[in-house]
């Protein structure tokens, strides 16, 4: 189970990755956080993350990147999720 922090308890200048839609980073991210879109990171986790960083997810609302993080975590990746992500309810199509 991957571990679940709040946008409060982020820590500072550590590796923040958005997995929203680009269109929705666009919209507003947190000053330090990458965009790689969900679908993307999951087809090529290797391309982005090196096993022995730590990187933090985060989405919308949670559920995206705590359900990425599950299965980051099983390929040997840590990572945690932002728990409640931005808070957002996001629409992109």
């Amino acid at each position: 189970m991957p571990a679940n922090i709040t946008l409060q308890e982020l820590p500072t200048n550590c590796n923040v990755i958005d997995i929203r839609p680009v269109c929705d980073f666009a919209t507003g991210h947190l000053q330090n956080a990458i965009n790689i879109p969900y679908e993307i990171l999951m087809t090529y986790p290797e391309s982005y993350l090196k096993r022995d960083e730590v990187y933090y997810l985060i989405c919308a609302h949670g559920s995206l990147s705590h359900r990425a993080a599950a299965i980051l975590q099983a390929y040997g990746y840590n990572v945690a999720s932002v728990k409640n992500g931005y808070g957002l309810r996001c629409y992109c199509w």
